[in-house]
């Protein structure tokens, strides 16, 4: 028996060493985002148009470019992807996915598009995370796009229109014109009218009256240069019009449908 106990032993010892021996043992490294970027930050869904109009149920294609950061300890061809999520937080819903394109050993770029309605304006997510080739994933970066409505409104200045006119046996001409500015651009001004009011205060029945910007091309406007912001019209009074104060109401719109400030103007027909 003595003889034996050894023997067992060494088999033991032996069988534990090739058991051990069947495990290969692989250390990895999970990639690092380790900075992230989107340009432009901020979008103002106003800016764009459809059909020439600014109607809150328009369907805007945003755009934005996306740059990433992205290390590895076991060196940089090892990182697989780096890829982006559009989230909207509010609703929990992913808008897109990308994958972002190597540009050099560690920056990534992608050109990311999505759309929402005009009106779905509010801060957006942009999810970054990369894997490596043994699927580890990286950590997660998150910026914000902040999706704004920012139109402003059109503005009307400089009225030049009479303040006294006498009506003759023939038909009398009177020209007006008033200036018209958009932050936004003069592209952005829908229409330039007026409202007038009889005498006794009730409405005329043409009302609203538009104004040109068209060099005349439309042949009633007597506008002089087209394109200038310079809106014109040329109003006729026949020689039995009621005599009395007549009031003018001048106003732009802008298409978002927003109006600018009011200028009031008296005519006295006599």
């Amino acid at each position: 028996m003595k003889k034996i106990i050894p023997v067992l032993l060494l088999s033991f010892i032996s069988c534990q060493k090739e058991d051990t021996s069947m495990f290969d043992v692989v250390f990895s490294n999970q990639p690092i985002i380790k900075s992230a970027t989107i340009e432009p930050k901020a979008i103002n869904l106003d800016s764009v148009l459809i059909g020439g109009e600014k109607k809150p149920e328009d369907t805007i294609w945003v755009k934005f470019k996306a740059t990433a950061i992205v290390y590895d300890i076991d060196g940089l061809n090892d990182i697989a992807t780096v890829n982006l999520e559009v989230i909207n937080p509010i609703k929990n819903l992913t808008l897109t996915r990308g994958d972002l394109q190597r540009i050099n050993d560690s920056t990534f770029t992608l050109q990311a598009s999505f759309n929402v309605q005009r009106k779905d304006d509010g801060n957006y997510y942009v999810k970054f995370s990369a894997r490596d080739k043994n699927n580890l994933p990286s950590n997660e970066v998150y910026l914000s796009l902040k999706l704004y409505r920012g139109n402003r409104p059109p503005f009307i200045s400089d009225l030049k229109a009479p303040d006294t006119v006498f009506v003759q046996d023939q038909t009398t001409l009177i020209k007006i014109s008033i200036k018209a500015t958009d932050p936004d651009g003069i592209e952005d001004i829908k229409t330039v009218q007026f409202n007038s009011f009889k005498p006794d205060g009730t409405p005329s029945s043409g009302n609203p009256f538009k104004m040109y910007d068209d060099g005349n091309l439309s042949g009633i406007s007597g506008d002089d240069i087209a394109g200038d912001g310079i809106y014109s019209i040329i109003i006729q009074l026949p020689p039995n019009t009621q005599k009395g104060k007549y009031r003018f109401e001048f106003q732009a719109i802008d298409k978002s449908n927003t109006s600018s400030n009011i200028l009031t103007h008296y005519i006295y027909v006599l």
